[in-house]
C-alpha cells in the first residue's frame, strides 16, 4: 500500500496544473433522482439525463433493485438484465457478456467503478470479485448496450458496465453485513461515511468472504482448483470542496482474491489476483464550462496454476490513465464536450525474466449534442486513438537455453491508429414516447498477452518444450459495428416503463486465444501457439421488457431477449477441431427474466426467475490439448428473498 500515497501526491499535483466535465461523483444524483422522478446518469454525455434521455441503450440498476435482489455478488444483479449472459465458473468466478459473445475471460464488456477502468488488461478480462466495491456502497450500476468506444474507450464493443457508488459528500452510508451459506460460504462488509461540515466527506468499506467449495475429490485437477476461494478488499474514497465551484476526489483502493477460474481454453486454473489503485479528480465550473483532469493508476499481481506438470504464471501489468475533459454549451441548444486522454499499458512478458511489453495511447474526442427542435434531438460523438507498441529485454524461452520465440523486439515497434463514432437521432412525439436510431463502431484492442507474452512449457523435468506460447504483434484490433432501433413509452396508469430494441451487429477480425489456433510445427521444440485473427462473426437480435410498481406495495418487472449469432472463421483455424471461439454455438438464442416483490409494513418480500435456452459449451478435455463442444440445456435459475 505503501506505492499508493506518492503517486495520490503526484497526480494532485498533475490535476491542479490541468483543466477538463463535472465528474458523476460531483453530481448529486439524490436531488436529481428526486427531481425527475426516475433513474439519472450522467455517463453517456457529462450532463445529467433521464435514463429515456440518454442517446444509447442504457439499463440503470438501483440500490433499491440490488438489495432486494439477494444477491451476493455484481454478476448475480446483472443476470436480471435485458440481453445479459452470466456464466457462473465457481464461487466468486463469474463471466459476463452483453447480446452474446460471452465466453471465458470475456474481453468485450469495459467495467468501470465511477469511470475508473476495472477491466483487466494483461488478459483483457473483468475478475469481478477483485472490483474493491461493497454491495451496500453501490448507488446504481448503468448497463449500456452495444459498442460505445467514442464515449468510454477501447474494449467498450459489447457495452459497458459502469457502477456508481455513494457519494462521500453528498450521502451518509454506513453498513454493517454479514452473511453466511452452504459450503460454509461466509462473508462480512463494512461501509462508514465519515462528514467534516458540509464541505468534505470520506467513505471506508471492507469486506471479506471465504468458502469450501469443493467436498468431493478431483485429483486429476487438485492443482487447477482453489477449493477455498477467499475475498478481500478495502476502498478509501473521499471528496472535499476546496472552492465554492471546485471539488477535488482522491480514492485509494486494494483488493486481494484467491479463487478457481477457466482460463480462454476452457481449462481450470487456481488464481492468486491483487490489484491497487490510486486515483485523483479535480472537477470545476467556470468560463470554459464544467471541466475535470483526471489521473489514476491500476497495478494488478496475478499468478495462475493451471495443473501440475505446468509451473505457476506469474503476471505483473500496470496502467496509467491521464484525462482531461470539458462540457460546454453554445447557446441553447448545442452541448459539446472535448476529451483527451494518455495511457500507458506495461506487462512484463516472460517469467523470471526483465522483458515487457507496453504501449503507450493518445486519444482525443469530442461529443456534440443538438436539440433540434423540442421533440428531436441528435448527438454525435468521435473519438480516435494511436497507438504506439513496444518490448524491451530477452526474447529467449523459458527452460530452453538458446531457444527463442518467432519474434524479435524490432517486430513490436509498430503504431496503428483506430477511430471509433456513435451517432444517436432520438424522437419524442409527446413526454411519454421516445423513439430512438443509432450506429456506432467499437474497438477492441488485443490483450497485453496476445500481443507479446511468450514462453515455453517443458517436458516434466526436462530442458526442452513442447509447447511454446507467443503473443503477437501482427494482430489487428476487433472493430464492432452496430445498428439499432429502439422505443420506450412510460405508462403512468401502471406507473411502468415499457422498452424495445433491435439490433443488427458485425465483428470483424476475431481474437483467438493461443492454444485455440495452434498452428504447424515450426522449431524442434514442439508445437507453436500464436494468437491471431481467426475471422468475423454477425448478430441479429432483440430485446422487450416492462417494469413497473403497483401503489407503494408491489414492484414487477418481466423481460425478454432474443439473439443470432453467425460466425465465418479462417479455413485453417484450429485445423477442424471444435473451437473455443464458438459464438454462434454457446449464446443462447432466447432468455426470460421475471420478478415480483411486495413491501408490507417494513417486510419485503421477493421472488424472480431467470431462464436461458439451451446451448453448446467449449470444453478442454483433462490429459490432451482438444477442445470439444458439450450439450448444456436449457436452465432456470429461481431466487427468494424475505427481508
Amino acid at each position: 500500500m505503501k506505492t499508493l500515497f506518492p503517486l495520490a501526491s503526484i497526480g494532485i499535483a498533475l490535476a491542479l496544473t490541468a483543466t477538463g466535465p463535472a465528474h458523476a461523483q460531483t453530481i448529486n444524483y439524490g436531488d436529481l433522482e428526486a427531481l425527475f422522478k426516475e433513474p439519472v446518469t450522467t455517463s453517456a454525455t457529462g450532463k445529467p439525463q433521464r435514463q429515456t434521455e440518454v442517446p444509447v441503450t442504457m439499463d440503470i440498476i438501483s440500490a433499491e433493485d440490488i438489495r432486494r435482489s439477494g444477491a451476493n455478488d455484481i454478476p448475480e444483479v446483472l443476470r436480471s438484465v435485458a440481453g445479459v449472459d452470466v456464466w457462473r465458473w465457481s464461487n466468486g468466478s463469474s463471466d459476463v457478456g452483453v447480446r452474446g459473445y460471452n465466453q471465458a475471460y470475456s474481453p468485450r464488456l469495459l467495467v468501470l467503478v465511477n469511470g475508473r477502468q476495472v477491466y483487466l488488461d494483461h488478459y483483457g478480462l473483468t475478475t469481478w470479485s477483485a472490483i474493491p466495491v461493497e454491495l451496500s456502497e453501490i448507488r446504481q450500476i448503468e448497463v449500456v448496450k452495444g459498442p460505445n468506444s467514442a464515449l468510454f474507450g477501447f474494449n467498450a464493443v459489447a457495452g459497458v458496465i459502469n457502477i456508481i457508488t455513494f457519494s462521500p459528500l453528498y450521502d451518509d452510508v454506513d453498513t454493517a453485513t454479514v452473511r453466511g451459506g452452504t459450503q460454509k460460504y461466509r462473508q462480512a462488509s463494512l461501509v462508514n461515511t465519515l462528514k467534516i461540515g458540509d464541505r468534505a466527506g470520506l467513505r471506508i468499506s471492507a469486506g471479506a468472504s471465504n468458502a469450501d467449495e469443493f467436498d468431493t475429490p478431483a485429483t486429476s485437477l487438485q492443482n487447477s482448483l482453489r477449493r477455498n476461494p477467499e475475498r478481500r478488499s478495502l476502498s478509501v474514497d473521499g471528496l472535499f470542496q476546496v472552492l465554492d465551484d471546485t471539488q477535488w476526489g482522491v480514492e485509494l483502493t486494494r483488493s486481494h482474491v484467491q479463487q478457481t477460474e477457466m482460463v480462454p481454453i476452457y481449462t481450470p486454473i487456481a488464481a492468486k489476483i491483487d490489484t491497487y489503485s490510486a486515483r485523483t479528480t479535480l472537477t470545476g465550473e467556470g468560463a470554459v464550462g464544467l471541466w475535470e483532469a483526471t489521473v489514476y493508476r491500476n497495478w494488478l499481481e496475478a499468478n495462475l496454476d493451471s495443473d501440475d506438470v505446468l509451473p505457476t504464471l506469474p503476471i505483473s501489468n500496470h496502467v496509467t490513465v491521464a484525462k482531461l475533459q470539458d462540457l460546454f454549451k453554445i447557446g441553447t441548444d448545442h452541448s459539446f464536450r472535448v476529451t483527451g486522454e494518455y495511457r500507458h499499458n506495461a506487462m512484463e512478458t516472460v517469467p523470471y525474466k526483465e522483458a515487457t511489453v507496453s504501449y503507450d495511447v493518445y486519444a482525443a474526442g469530442g461529443m456534440w449534442d443538438w436539440a433540434v427542435t423540442d421533440s428531436v434531438s441528435l448527438t454525435n460523438a468521435v473519438r480516435v486513438d494511436h497507438l504506439r507498441l513496444d518490448r524491451s529485454g530477452p526474447v529467449t524461452l523459458r527452460n530452453a537455453p538458446g531457444s527463442v520465440g518467432p519474434f524479435t523486439n524490432d517486430d513490436f515497434d509498430k503504431a496503428l491508429t483506430e477511430y471509433s463514432f456513435n451517432s444517436s437521432l432520438a424522437w419524442r412525439p409527446t413526454r411519454l414516447d421516445t423513439f430512438r436510431v443509432t450506429a456506432s463502431r467499437g474497438v477492441q484492442l488485443p490483450s497485453m498477452i496476445a500481443l507479446g507474452y511468450h514462453d515455453g512449457y517443458p517436458v516434466p523435468f526436462g530442458p526442452i518444450p513442447t509447447s511454446r506460447i507467443s503473443g503477437s504483434p501482427d494482430i489487428d484490433p476487433m472493430a464492432v459495428m452496430n445498428y439499432e432501433v429502439g422505443y420506450d413509452r412510460r405508462i403512468p396508469q401502471i406507473d411502468s416503463l415499457a422498452r424495445f430494441s433491435l439490433y443488427r451487429q458485425t465483428s470483424k477480425n476475431l481474437i483467438g486465444d493461443a492454444d485455440a489456433t495452434r498452428i504447424t510445427n515450426i522449431s524442434p521444440a514442439g508445437y507453436d501457439f500464436l494468437f491471431r485473427n481467426v475471422g468475423s462473426s454477425e448478430a441479429t437480435g432483440a430485446e422487450i421488457g416492462l417494469d413497473g410498481r403497483i401503489g407503494s406495495n408491489w414492484r414487477w418487472g418481466i423481460n425478454y431477449s432474443f439473439e443470432i449469432v453467425d460466425d465465418d472463421l479462417i479455413a485453417d483455424f484450429n485445423d477442424g477441431r471444435p473451437s473455443a471461439v464458438a459464438y454462434e454455438e454457446t449464446t443462447p438464442r432466447h432468455k426470460v427474466n421475471g420478478k415480483v416483490g411486495y413491501t408490507w409494513r417494513g417486510l419485503e418480500l421477493d421472488f424472480s426467475a431467470n431462464y436461458v435456452s439451451g446451448t453448446r459449451m467449449p470444453l478442454i478435455q483433462v490429459g490432451s490439448s482438444s477442445t470439444r463442444l458439450i450439450d448444456v440445456e436449457d436452465r432456470v435459475t429461481v431466487n427468494g428473498r424475505i427481508g
